[in-house]
């Protein structure tokens, strides 16, 4: 049989059980940036990632350096929000909410570690 049928017609349990995970991944992702002194976010309609504003840009020029910094010092990887677009993506940066729990909470320990070394 094809894929597509089995899909379509098969058992859908898993959906809420998926459902519940990524909304409890989404709701961590919503606190925990809210939370850290630089940056602010909006919960997402329906998407799988985030796309917080640094509010304090303090040493970085741009949005980019801090994302590289992120990386190179707390080993976090964002994409930089200025590739998206300079006007709506200047001084912001993605973030995707599929990774487990503890993967997501360690990733926030470190985007909040870099601005309090920066503040």
């Amino acid at each position: 049989e094809y894929a597509y049928y089995k899909a379509l017609t098969g058992d859908k349990n898993h959906i809420n059980d998926t459902m519940a995970k990524l909304r409890r991944r989404r709701d961590i992702a919503f606190k925990r940036l809210n939370e850290i002194d630089g940056t602010s976010t909006q919960l997402p309609g329906g998407a799988f990632y985030m796309f917080p504003k640094i509010e304090n840009m303090g040493p970085w020029k741009s949005d980019k350096e801090f994302s590289l910094d992120l990386l190179e010092e707390e080993k976090v990887l964002t994409v930089f929000g200025s590739g998206f677009g300079k006007e709506y993506g200047s001084d912001h940066f993605r973030i995707v909410i599929l990774p487990q729990e503890e993967v997501l909470e360690q990733a926030f320990d470190g985007i909040g570690s870099l601005f309090e070394k920066r503040a």
